[in-house]
């Protein structure tokens, strides 16, 4: 095809294909598991058929030329034959990904309301989602059409005869600055720019191009898909997380296809050269490449050398790299470099770059090994030269005339691929698209917003004009910043960076937001932290103010992957942001987040986590705030002689107002509440032997203070919006009002992901929340109440702080406890209740992690009350044991009591160890580990459970006498073992996440503690006890229930292995002596016989309907013991009644109070259909549940369990980390988002199966392949 036979639009375009290149292959797209792909391809015949058809549907809508038509599928052939199609009918385009949630869809919806789309085109699964997220929307108007429904239509219709500048497409993008616009690409300015690239590329008609870019934007849909069309050759498409999830698969295409074209941008060659090992590189061969272009960001010299030396081996040529610069504005391409014009590169001085000066150190040509990065200077690669006839002009940003060579100015653009501009943004198209420049008169050009010089007919791009950072007067480009950190770390994300700058009060601080790795979360992220701030000095001679670590996918990016830098200033502000780790120089992010009012006030941030120190700064000698402590401590002592009355607390079951007054005026009820809110600023070790004092004095006291300032304000301090949290800290910090944590419920326990509570997203940012939650603490007396709840839209879960009053919300009946009884338990009622986002904790969807956050401390605090009451029993043991006489003296100097005496003194040192350096690991920003948290809970409810057996035994019948303080100790001691979970519940699953390859204790064991051979002896012992448990199976019930009893028996040795290796290190530095160590050995050993010897019995274990049978004997011996006196309340849980139905549970529950009514015109809370009610198509059940099987044996194939539907995932012993797993592995196969908890919503596999049928309207791919997904047997112990 030459310039003077140009078709010259797109419809021509394709009828010309169809009719010279028909029976070609034009597009192949790849799909499937890496080792089964599944190929699909359409010829230009096919393409020409399938566009006239999807016309013929838009027609038949009415749709008629120049209207807009929304284009809403995934990647794919569909995509490809509707965009043409909407081109045929001579509609407008508009593409946009497909929503997967509430949160996508309202991008969509102002796509909609934006372009006036008078249809939406979307098929298979998209098209159903669509169905349901568009409802009730301003999009809900418009005809929302399957693309399925053009296959039986006729192929015989004309395209429509549109001119040149005739707007084919709106491609709408937020850019990396801006709010969202539509770019106006004429059928002209897309012919124009593809014979651009066609020259520019060089290819032929049996040239075949491999991409795996987004088809939404210019680079994916131009530079991929219409650029093969115009050349009509072969192109090889895969979806572009295929590609982020496998990069190898991208260079096994090329490899396999022969492809000699291909593209991405700076970060893909990046992530190739970082995460393709040698064995898949061995089969790679690229010497078919001729042309590997690099755009869309910033081209780096490192990256192309990286890629260049890493893949040489493969065959690959480094001149093949073609660096370009383009942007949507001008159609695509602009320029690039074209052979035989060698890659050039330029080191300019770093200060003079920050001045707007170009001073060139060096120059080169090719990939010159020799060229080190040296410092105070920044490399450049050159983008090439202008392509064609366009014009590009360096406009000086104070003057407005042209820049000369080497003057840096904004690059401006003029020519014919130049688009008309946005639609119907009048104003901002003047101000882009008509710019004049001086001396350039009579031509109009198009703003880039992009920074650059020319060197020697060279483009050179050093930045976006709206990214660059100003400090101290010196000049800096984000992505400069941002590519020094990446470049200086492999445990970083590729593209996961944003640097950018905050207000702190008198100046701009500049911060780093950076991904890292989820196979690294668990390294030193100290050493990360201060590697990032060295390479940012090293490279720029500057300081960051703070650096922060987050998960991946947490910098917020472009639907075309740019990263934007000012979204992410936002969520940091709003507090949206979850940080595994940061380095705060002087609280600059605290500053910015208050505003310029409060930028001098001390930190929000509580003072428990330092910003100041790095995070591996080991805790302080001396306690900042010891005299303080020291005072509190003295107060309570001095309080608890005079005005507590712990035997009237427990007999009338409640606290008295006074000690809740005094409580808050001594701050106690807000102990880590910043000094600026009114509170004390203690840190997490000096709170925690505040209330270890408190529990000395009273259990209830310890409790109710310990969870007001755990469960209640600490999320509220970490995770509140800076408005509400600026608002509840000054009152929380005196104790003027208190905080409740309501997250249990009837039917789930402390087990946070089987809540049925929903919280709905309501007009005007409110949420209306509905369910009821139990056993909620104090919740009666709260003035604020952190409730979590299921978001309805399936994104996960949401926290909300409700106010006491709020509408909907309703304090139910106190339940009779047995200890601590004057902590008063209220079940919460939550009808419709309509809080607003304001009130919202943590980011949507983040719920579960700030409920995780706050219980996993909340545990340690539970042990330090724990090691409390153990010191009041060791004071009152010892007070009898010294002065009660016994027939052979005292009874102090008996062997049994001096044993049980020094067992409790080791007990009450070891654990006081392990507190305390989990405490100094929360105070030095470190991240405690959650097993680590979940052992100081188990051993110090379990230790406190047998010294206060001990006691009411050595006490003999005066510890049953009530005025004696041991029955209460006693009856509150049985609390902590149930609280947040039962000992045996977290022992399995501790046990379980060992067994699963979770390495949070074993890498804190040989990590922090130091005891590595004790974390390899604990890997290990797990290897041995599963094979012995599954030898044993048949003793045990099967292999399902010998895992379960595996995981419980490790589970109770990792516990002691832990209070050893704690020990072991406070023994080396005397704060424990010999003996306790002699101690923590000998339970470490007895806990490792006991697994061995229970794991390998061979005694059978009674079945559970033989024990069921001899229940039904022991109720006829006794009958069926059922108390209902005339008159009197017998408030029984339906599960311990006589007569109770099991199916008809959740309704039962709630007659526990049914004395209380729902408020007049309260429409009850909804309860959730059972997994049973859903409606689901039976062979796609099938389907569902073939793969669940396939996998889950494969996964599970050393356990030897007998998988049926029937199984039920705690027959399987699931954790989180293969219910995350198991969650992946089918939303790769059958394309579609599951949410991790669904596995704990619906119990077996059978249960699973019909909601995961039911909320997949279309069938899934039939290729879908369970083994396949299934991780190999060495990813587990």
């Amino acid at each position: 095809m030459t310039t003077t036979n140009l078709p010259k639009t797109i419809n021509e375009l394709l009828r010309v294909r169809a009719a010279t290149r028909g029976e070609k292959v034009a597009y192949l797209f790849l799909s499937g598991q890496p080792d089964d792909e599944q190929r699909q391809s359409i010829t230009f015949a096919e393409l020409d058929r399938t566009a006239r058809r999807v016309a013929l549907l838009l027609q038949r809508q009415s749709v008629g030329v120049g209207e807009r038509v929304l284009l809403l599928c995934r990647p794919g052939l569909d995509y490809i034959a509707g965009f043409l199609g909407c081109l045929y009918a001579g509609a407008v385009a508009v593409p946009a990904y497909p929503p997967r949630n509430r949160q996508h869809a309202s991008r969509v919806v102002g796509i909609v309301e934006s372009a006036g789309a008078k249809a939406i085109l979307s098929t298979g699964d998209d098209f159903a989602r669509c169905t349901k997220l568009l409802e009730d929307t301003a999009a809900s108007h418009v005809a929302l059409l399957d693309l399925d429904a053009a296959k039986p239509l006729d192929a015989t219709l004309e395209p429509a005869d549109v001119a040149p500048s005739h707007v084919a497409f709106l491609q709408y993008t937020s850019g990396t600055t801006g709010k969202p616009k539509g770019v106006m690409v004429t059928h002209g300015n897309l012919i124009h720019n593809l014979a651009l690239i066609g020259q520019w590329m060089g290819y032929h008609e049996e040239s075949t191009m491999v991409s795996w870019l987004p088809p939404y934007h210019d680079m994916g849909l131009i530079g991929g898909i219409l650029t093969s069309l115009f050349g009509g050759f072969r192109c090889v498409l895969m979806a572009p997380e295929r590609f982020i999830q496998h990069p190898f698969l991208w260079l096994r295409a090329i490899s396999d296809y022969r492809a000699d074209v291909t593209g991405a941008p700076d970060f893909a060659y990046r992530m190739c050269s970082r995460r393709v090992p040698d064995e898949q590189l061995a089969t790679l061969d690229l010497s078919c490449l001729k042309t590997a272009y690099s755009g869309a960001e910033s081209v780096r010299y490192g990256t192309l050398a990286e890629f260049a030396q890493r893949f040489a081996r493969t065959g690959f040529d480094s001149e093949r790299f073609k660096p370009c610069y383009g942007l949507a504005e001008c159609t695509l391409l602009v320029a690039g470099r074209s052979a035989p014009r060698p890659l050039r590169t330029v080191c300019v001085d770093q200060a003079a770059l920050q001045q707007q000066k170009v001073v060139i150190r060096r120059a080169f040509e090719g990939l010159a090994p020799q060229l080190d990065e040296r410092d105070g200077e920044r490399v450049l690669v050159s983008v090439g030269v202008t392509i064609g006839e366009q014009r590009v002009v360096v406009r000086d940003l104070n003057t407005n005339e042209r820049c000369a060579d080497g003057e840096i100015g904004e690059i401006c653009v003029a020519g014919p691929s130049v688009a008309p501009g946005y639609w119907q943004q009048y104003e901002q198209t003047l101000a882009t698209f008509q710019r004049g420049i001086g001396g350039e008169t009579g031509q109009a050009f198009a703003g880039t917003g992009d920074l650059g010089f020319h060197h020697r007919g060279d483009l050179y791009v050093t930045g976006r004009l709206k990214d660059m950072i100003i400090i101290a007067g010196r000049n800096y480009y984000s992505e400069d910043i941002e590519y020094a950190v990446i470049g200086s770390r492999p445990e970083l994300v590729p593209n996961g960076c944003a640097a950018f700058t905050v207000d702190a009060g008198d100046e701009e601080r500049l911060v780093v937001v950076a991904e890292i790795e989820r196979t690294h979360r668990k390294g030193d992220l100290d050493a990360l932290l201060k590697g990032i701030r060295e390479a940012i000095w090293l490279r720029h001679d500057l300081s960051p103010g703070a650096v922060l670590l987050v998960s991946p996918g947490s910098v917020p990016k472009t639907s075309s992957g740019k990263v934007r830098r000012g979204e992410c200033r936002k969520r940091l502000g709003d507090g949206e942001l979850t940080v595994l780790a940061r380095w705060d120089a002087d609280d600059c992010i605290a500053a910015a987040t208050r505003g310029d009012a409060a930028a001098n006030a001390p930190s929000n941030v509580p003072s428990n986590v330092p910003s100041s120190a790095p995070a591996s700064a080991a805790a302080p000698a001396a306690s900042p705030n010891a005299a303080k402590v020291e005072q509190l401590k003295d107060w309570l002592r001095h309080y608890a002689r005079t005005r507590i009355d712990s035997r009237t607390i427990d007999e009338r079951r409640t606290i008295p107002p006074h000690i809740v007054l005094d409580f808050g005026n001594e701050g106690l009820l807000g102990m880590q509440i910043d000094r600026a809110y009114g509170g004390l600023g203690l840190t997490n070790h000096e709170m925690l032997q505040v209330v270890s004092q408190l529990a000395t004095i009273d259990s209830t006291l310890a409790f109710f203070v310990g969870l007001n300032n755990t469960l209640g304000i600490r999320p509220i301090m970490l995770h509140a919006q800076p408005a509400l949290r600026d608002e509840l800290l000054p009152l929380l910090a005196t104790g003027r009002t208190l905080a409740a944590f309501a997250l249990t419920e009837p039917d789930a326990g402390s087990n946070a992901r089987a809540i049925a509570s929903v919280a709905q997203r309501a007009d005007g940012g409110h949420w209306v929340v509905s369910g009821r939650k139990s056993w909620s603490g104090s919740s009666a007396w709260a003035g604020v109440i952190n409730v979590f709840a299921k978001q309805a839209d399936g994104a996960g879960m949401v926290g909300l702080a409700l106010r006491q009053g709020t509408p909907g919300l309703r304090i139910g009946a106190e339940d009779l406890t047995m200890g601590v009884r004057g902590m008063i338990q209220n079940t919460l009622h939550l009808e419709r209740a309509r809080v607003s986002d304001a009130c919202r904790l943590g980011a949507p969807g983040q719920g579960m992690a700030v409920a995780q956050q706050t219980m996993n401390f909340a545990r340690l605090g539970i042990g330090a009350v724990c090691v409390g009451a153990m010191k009041r029993c060791a004071q009152l043991m010892h007070r009898y044991a010294a002065r009660r006489r016994i027939g052979t003296g005292l009874l102090l100097d008996h062997p049994l009591s001096r044993q049980r005496l020094g067992d409790l003194r080791h007990r009450i040192d070891a654990l006081s160890a392990l507190i305390e350096q989990l405490a100094a690991d929360f105070d030095a920003g470190r991240d405690a580990p959650e097993d680590g948290l979940l052992i100081a809970k188990i051993l110090g409810s379990e230790c406190l459970s047998q010294t206060s057996d001990e006691l009411m035994q050595m006490l003999g019948g005066r510890g049953y006498i009530e005025t004696n303080v041991a029955p209460q100790l006693f009856r509150d001691a049985r609390l902590p073992r149930i609280f947040e979970g039962p000992t045996e519940t977290l022992l399995a699953h501790l046990g379980s996440r060992l067994l699963n390859g979770g390495d949070d204790l074993l890498g804190y064991l040989g990590e922090r503690s130091g005891a590595l051979a004790l974390a390899a002896e604990l890997r290990g012992l797990g290897e041995q006890l599963l094979e012995d448990g599954l030898a044993n199976a048949d003793a045990l019930g099967g292999a399902a229930h010998a895992a379960n009893w595996v995981n419980y028996w490790l589970g109770s040795v990792a516990q002691w292995a832990l209070l050893l290796a704690v020990v072991e290190q406070a023994a080396k530095r005397r704060g424990v002596d010999g003996a306790t160590l002699e101690w923590a050995q000998s339970q470490y050993e007895l806990a490792l016989e006991a697994a061995q010897r229970q794991v390998g019995r061979r005694r059978v274990l009674a079945s559970a309907a033989q024990l069921g049978e001899w229940a039904q004997r022991v109720e006829r011996e006794i009958g069926p013991i059922e108390q209902t006196v005339p008159g009197a309340t017998q408030r029984i849980d339906p599960l311990l009644r006589a007569e109770c139905d099991v199916r008809s549970q959740p309704s039962d529950i709630g007659a526990l109070d049914d004395d209380e009514p729902p408020a007049a015109g309260v429409p009850p809370a909804p309860v959730p259909s059972p997994a049973s009610a859903e409606q689901a198509d039976p062979e796609l059940k099938r389907e569902v549940e073939r793969w669940l099987l396939t996998w889950l044996g494969a996964r599970l194939r050393n356990r030897r369990i007998a998988l049926t539907a029937e199984t039920t995932f705690a027959d399987i012993g699931l954790d989180s980390i293969l219910a995350v797993e198991l969650t992946m592995a089918f939303g790769d196969a059958f394309r579609t988002t599951v949410d991790a908890s669904a596995v704990w919503d619906y119990a077996s596999i059978d249960a699973l199966a019909t909601h995961l049928a039911a909320r997949m309207d279309r069938h899934a791919p039939a290729q879908a392949d369970a083994a396949s997904s299934a991780p190999s047997a060495s990813s587990s112990l």
